[in-house]
């Protein structure tokens, strides 16, 4: 599915690495990094409202809303429903947004 302005769905994927929580939004291409889970988890959330509204305001491309990150997460992500290491890996569900005008509503599914 191809997200536009009115409708679409986000993916988020966050794990720890060494030293710290990485997180992932799949057709943002939006990469955080943070020492503390609550706070990538802010910084996602925020990344991801930022970029649709900025999209559904100026009026740009919907290419903006269907972006790709690194292989080494789309690998994450399914090896991780594959291994059934949803606890350690990745986040339980992805969250659809079926109106992107309203991102308000917006938030990781591992809230």
């Amino acid at each position: 599915m191809k997200n536009t302005k009115d409708k679409g769905k986000i993916r988020f994927l966050i794990y720890r690495s060494k030293h710290q929580y990485i997180g992932v939004c799949f057709e943002l291409g939006i990469i955080e990094e943070a020492d503390d889970e609550e706070k990538l988890i802010y910084r996602l959330k925020n990344g991801a409202q930022a970029m649709v509204k900025a999209v559904a305001e100026n009026g740009l491309d919907d290419s903006h809303l269907n972006k790709n990150v690194s292989l080494k997460y789309y690998l994450y992500w399914y090896l991780s429903i594959f291994l059934k290491l949803r606890d350690s890996l990745i986040l339980e569900q992805s969250k659809r947004i079926e109106n992107f005008r309203n991102i308000n509503n917006l938030a990781p599914s591992c809230i």
